[in-house]
């Protein structure tokens, strides 16, 4: 890549960026915004993004960055590269969200929504949700949030999946919802050759467990509804391979069926739990079985 395409992923706004990733600032001081640090657990916010350099600093930990390159290495523990790669990928979005201090208001099917705040996972109640599907807190983090929403003139919260276009999918032991745009979330990794396809976010963090891995070794797209799909098409007919795991109902099979008519390469990985009706209630049932035959 030319020097002049990397200063211009490095002029990005990083408060516009944090917003795409879901994470809003907690205050205002002129030109410069507090937040809830972005990759460690906290009590009260102090890192901090200067809007007029562009710049960020952990105030709990002295570090700090000049651009966002820098900001999504650290962030997503990635190389130069892989970051370049993944910002690349975000600046070619048009409906990207921007920031508001007030929190960016997303539209559902029925009615208007806003995000309060985004945070870390720590809340118990949404700890314990994500122990109970047998997502261990350490790979849980590093892909949902805690998203804190308002919704008919009452406050909720619930585990946040960000998707492409600045959405989430919601999700807590109670409630099963979508706040902003509908969208498919891609997990790039640099240098992959295929595509792992999930329906879900659960199943996805399903495989990561059965698998015993911390990320993905493929690009990964969750669709977070087969409703989506068609989203998906533009990448996965670029690829040699793309490896489904679809859930074993109706809406599964005619996903499946669409893509294999459609000339996609698939391998279908859904043998692998086709006694239940998706991965995580087989990764449920397994973990089950092995603690209930212990002595």
């Amino acid at each position: 890549m030319e020097r002049d395409q990397i200063n211009q992923l490095k002029q990005l706004p990083i408060a516009d960026y944090l917003a795409y990733r879901g994470f809003q600032p907690v205050e205002q001081s002129n030109h410069r915004l507090r937040y809830y640090s972005p990759w460690r657990q906290e009590s009260t916010p102090s890192f901090w993004v200067d809007q007029a350099l562009n710049r960020y600093k952990d105030f709990g930990t002295d570090e700090k960055g000049d651009d966002l390159i820098q900001l999504l290495m650290r962030l997503d523990g990635c190389d130069f590269r892989t970051a370049i790669i993944n910002l690349q990928h975000y600046a070619c979005q048009e409906n990207r969200p921007r920031f508001s201090f007030i929190g960016p208001s997303l539209s559902d099917s029925t009615d208007s929504n806003t995000i309060r705040s985004v945070k870390l996972l720590s809340n118990r109640s949404l700890m314990n949700y994500v122990a109970s599907r047998r997502i261990s807190y350490s790979v849980a983090r590093q892909y949902l949030q805690e998203v804190y929403y308002h919704h008919q003139n009452t406050n909720y919260f619930a585990l946040g999946f960000a998707n492409d276009k600045g959405g989430y999918v919601l999700r807590s032991s109670i409630s099963k919802r979508n706040l902003g745009p509908s969208g498919i979330t891609t997990i790039a990794v640099s240098g992959s050759t295929a595509i792992n396809l999930f329906e879900g976010f659960f199943d996805f963090l399903s495989a990561l467990e059965y698998y015993q891995l911390s990320k993905p070794r493929c690009t990964t797209i969750v669709l977070n509804s087969t409703t989506n799909l068609n989203q998906a098409l533009p990448l996965l007919q670029l690829t040699k391979q793309v490896n489904t795991y679809l859930d074993n109902d109706k809406a599964g099979r005619t996903a499946l069926t669409a893509l294999q008519q459609g000339g996609i390469p698939c391998v279908d990985r859904s043998s692998l739990y086709t006694s239940h009706k998706d991965l995580n209630a087989f990764l449920i049932a397994s973990q089950t079985t092995i603690l209930s035959n212990k002595p």
